[in-house]
């Protein structure tokens, strides 16, 4: 069978060949094409049905057809693409694993490079768009050997940060046991993270990035789960509260009658704590994930990237982590305004930068607070960013919600907004 490529010098041994080469040429990127729009179909269903196998097979075999019609065509970079997107997907299905937002997010990427190349052939030769390309694949890579180092934890052993970095690539195995050798040393008191930077056999994000994974992956728990409708569960607490009324009555009056040594103010005392005790463990069972309040952030700020053409990668981490149904609820539109004003303040500002920038969301617990992080590769005038007059009536909602935010520089490192959630 004749090589395309080989087409051009054989013109003129064999009129008409160059015409058919051309043909199966385009029916090839048509078909493509169609390929590429099923994938984003198949996207959206896996969106709302994350646990659905049949979605991940589809794909799956999506990426292999289009990895062979590239070949066809000599496509090495929609090839590499492809190859990278494959491994994800079938690390999610050899494991079970559902397909988490960064993972769709990264089949979109992927979509969208190859639907570049299929548009404009001439673009793989832009040195900018080929580094975009390595990078993505790259953060395809990593996001691979996340899922397998979580899936992989073993089962009641905390996650460590040295193993992450490893798996990170920050890290060789060698320096994180010289790191782990010095720790242990009876004249050292500094933590690990701190003998890392020192001596600085990993950079600063890598460190910061690695500390928040250990926290979302060790505020885990194994137990177990029955479904209460939350509207009964509101009726329950309705009704608890209105017998804790009662029985606060009932003991005052017992305190003025019987005195408050006397046996029945006792039992009555003992059975008002134990409404009390009712009462907070009901309340502990409102506690909802993260899960639909990210889901929802995704879509908005995924929404105000593309509707102003900004080149920013948006990503989330610790859905499992839980908060109280109503902060849930309300605490998606004042996220979704502290992210629209960083995308304006340090994104939409500098359009000629082409690199391609990025934002992530992290939810992990600490101590009895849930902490929240928006955290931007760019950095923005802090004393301007807190005098805009939406960052102060975010605070105040966020406030009303006895949540409170703080906005650092990360040491000139990027841009971080913390939500702290008090339990």
């Amino acid at each position: 069978m004749m090589e395309i490529h080989d087409a051009k010098g054989a013109d003129s041994r064999f009129p008409g060949l160059k015409e058919i080469s051309r043909r199966y040429m385009n029916d090839f990127i048509a078909e493509i094409k169609e390929i590429l729009e099923g994938i984003e179909v198949e996207l959206v269903d896996l969106e709302m049905e994350p646990d659905n196998t049949e979605h991940l097979d589809s794909i799956f075999c999506s990426f292999d057809a289009i990895r062979g019609l590239a070949g066809l065509l000599h496509d090495a970079v929609s090839v590499r693409i492809s190859d990278a997107s494959k491994d994800l997907i079938e690390i999610l299905r050899k494991y079970g694993a559902p397909a988490g937002k960064s993972a769709i997010n990264m089949l979109m990427f992927s979509a969208g490079f190859i639907r570049k190349i299929i548009d404009s052939a001439e673009i793989v030769n832009d040195p900018l768009f080929i580094g975009e390309v390595e990078q993505h694949i790259s953060n395809i890579r990593k996001l691979t050997e996340d899922i397998i180092l979580e899936i992989r934890q073993p089962e009641g052993r905390k996650a460590r940060i040295g193993e992450i970095l490893v798996a990170q690539g920050a890290m060789d195995y060698s320096d994180v046991e010289d790191v782990l050798r010095k720790q242990s040393s009876t004249f050292s008191r500094m933590k690990f993270g701190e003998i890392v930077l020192k001596e600085k056999k990993a950079d600063v994000a890598d460190i910061i990035k690695a500390i928040r994974l250990q926290k979302v992956r060790n505020s885990g728990a194994s137990d177990q789960y029955v479904k209460i409708p939350l509207e009964r569960l509101d009726q329950i607490i309705g009704i608890i509260g209105n017998i804790s009324n009662i029985f606060d009555s009932v003991r005052d009056e017992a305190v003025l009658r019987f005195g408050s040594n006397d046996a029945v103010t006792a039992e009555v005392s003992k059975a008002f704590g134990m409404i009390q005790d009712v009462k907070s463990i009901l309340r502990e069972l409102r506690m909802v994930t993260l899960q639909q309040t990210f889901r929802k952030l995704t879509r908005l700020a995924c929404t105000i990237i593309e509707e102003n053409h900004l080149e920013v990668r948006f990503s989330t981490m610790g859905e499992n982590i839980e908060v109280d149904k109503e902060i849930a609820d309300n605490v998606v539109s004042p996220l979704g305004e502290l992210i629209k004003l960083l995308l304006e303040k340090a994104y939409s500002e500098q359009k000629d930068d082409m690199c391609i920038g990025s934002i992530e969301v992290v939810a992990y617990e600490e101590d009895d607070s849930v902490h929240i992080c928006i955290t931007g590769d760019r950095t923005v005038d802090i004393a301007a960013f807190r005098s805009d007059v939406r960052f102060a009536e975010v605070s105040e909602r966020l406030s009303e919600l006895k949540c409170s935010l703080t906005i650092d520089d990360m040491d000139g490192e990027g841009t971080r907004i913390s939500i702290l959630i008090h339990r």
